[in-house]
């Protein structure tokens, strides 16, 4: 689908881009930026890697690659957006440590290529959500962090966020674009895949329940302490913070975290009281990552000061949510055979 004309929502009108839009957080923050948008005459577009999602209402997408520099630049200088939210990528820790080289070329090649497409919209605000990952052996320290400390990434995942938000403090200012940076926590929700850890024990526990495989369920590390938000809040933030676009200063880091971290092993215990059958744990090797951090935890302050954010999903609800989900999948996948 082609990007509107820039001048159907009005000249004073916010136009935000919200790129991998198909993903797991842009199905999320999508909704929130539309409800957002129509009420006070704004536009919304989003482009992704995938077909289009289910878009809310008013909310225009195209399949488009960041690798694919053309086409990139002809929907951004055709949208004209006054803040882009970036959240395309690749997303997985595990993932990236099998693959860096897909990792690189498209966390930083397919970023420079947006860099290259957003000259043509000087004065626009660039969020770029980067990762609570890039602190890595900070988080030795054994706290929560704040934006203050030094980033200490430890895998490639991490370091392709951490050279991210070095090539656009280098490369923003030149022409005339505003930079925003996001580290979110770990997050929780429906729609995750499961190379994540909790959408990984749901979705086994799912497969469990419905006897397609042995009860069962193979974990890694279990003693590692992380902090875990719902999904549902994170997009929140970004949504809060891109309506506050105006009076962010140039260069602003927020963390996105709880604050409270918790273990692995505590998360399973509670997704297990929530099972409908009982089930056995085994470590699975191939499962435990070689360069675990103990505890992995952020300090949210500057964002709660910034826009009033704080978490408002409960524990409860967000496990309940992501078991759920993983049911609903299940079930849909088999009445689709």
């Amino acid at each position: 689908m082609s990007a509107p004309s820039p001048h159907e929502p009005g000249p004073a009108a916010r136009r935000i881009l919200v790129t991998g839009a198909a993903g797991f957080v842009g199905g999320h923050v999508l909704p929130l930026l539309a409800g957002a948008a129509a009420r006070a005459g704004d536009c919304v577009a989003g482009i992704g890697r995938g077909r289009s999602p289910r878009l809310p209402e008013g909310v225009t997408y195209a399949a488009i690659d960041l690798l694919d520099e053309a086409a990139l630049g002809g929907f951004v200088a055709r949208f004209q957006p006054t803040a882009i939210l970036h959240l395309a990528g690749l997303a997985s820790v595990a993932d990236s440590a099998s693959g860096p080289g897909q990792t690189w070329r498209v966390n930083v090649d397919g970023l420079m290529n947006l860099v290259a497409a957003v000259e043509a919209v000087p004065g626009c605000t660039f969020f770029f959500v980067s990762s609570g990952e890039v602190y890595g052996s900070a988080f030795l320290a054994g706290h929560a962090l704040s934006e203050a400390v030094e980033p200490l990434p430890r895998n490639t995942y991490a370091r392709s966020k951490w050279v991210g938000e070095q090539l656009l403090r280098d490369l923003l200012p030149r022409i005339g674009v505003k930079l925003v940076v996001l580290r979110p926590f770990n997050h929780i929700g429906p729609g995750q895949d499961e190379r994540f850890v909790v959408a990984s024990f749901a979705g086994q526990i799912a497969r469990i329940e419905a006897g397609l495989v042995p009860p069962c369920l193979e974990v890694g590390n279990l003693s590692s302490y992380r902090d875990f938000l719902d999904v549902a809040d994170v997009a929140n933030a970004y949504a809060d913070l891109i309506g506050r676009a105006d009076s962010l200063a140039d260069g602003s880091v927020f963390n996105i975290s709880s604050g409270q971290p918790r273990t692995i092993a505590s998360v399973l215990e509670d997704l297990r009281a929530r099972a409908r059958v009982p089930f056995e744990i085994r470590i699975a090797p191939e499962r435990v990552r070689p360069t675990e951090i103990p505890l992995a935890a952020g300090d949210a302050g500057r964002l709660h000061a910034a826009t009033g954010w704080q978490p408002r999903v409960s524990w409860d609800a967000a496990l309940t949510r992501v078991l759920d989900d993983a049911r609903a999948r299940l079930a849909d996948a088999r009445a689709a055979r």
